[in-house]
């Protein structure tokens, strides 16, 4: 927190004791800061999303939306990987049995596809 505090990133007022006292918004912000971080934002970056998050151009819709795709990139990954210990198991099963799996794997992961691509459709950019 002192190192976020020494760039700016967050504020914090002194107690008598001289202890930091931060804000009760404190949390929320270190959770943005690391969001923004796991999408490999330069230090720059992530200044100017906190700086627009203080003003206010910077929604917190926006941040729960960053949020909500880095949850889904984790569930991919974690997929993926699981897509890699299933093709193990495919090669030990027989041929008919194989394909019927890997026949519904690819109904619903085209399903997912599709669903994916209509989202992305009808983003702004």
């Amino acid at each position: 927190m002192d190192y976020y505090t020494n760039l700016g990133l967050l504020s914090a007022q002194r107690s008598e004791a001289n202890y930091r006292l931060y804000p009760e918004d404190t949390l929320e912000r270190l959770s943005f800061i690391e969001s923004l971080k796991r999408q490999k934002l330069t230090l720059e970056e992530i200044k100017e999303q906190m700086a627009g998050w203080q003003t206010g151009s910077v929604k917190r819709e926006t941040i729960e939306v960053v949020q909500h795709v880095q949850e889904i990139q984790g569930d991919m990954r974690r997929l993926e990987e699981r897509v890699q210990e299933l093709k193990i198991c495919l090669k030990t099963m027989d041929e008919k049995q194989a394909r019927l799996v890997a026949r519904q794997l690819s109904v619903q992961g085209g399903s997912l596809l599709q669903t994916l691509m209509l989202l992305l459709g009808d983003a702004p950019f």
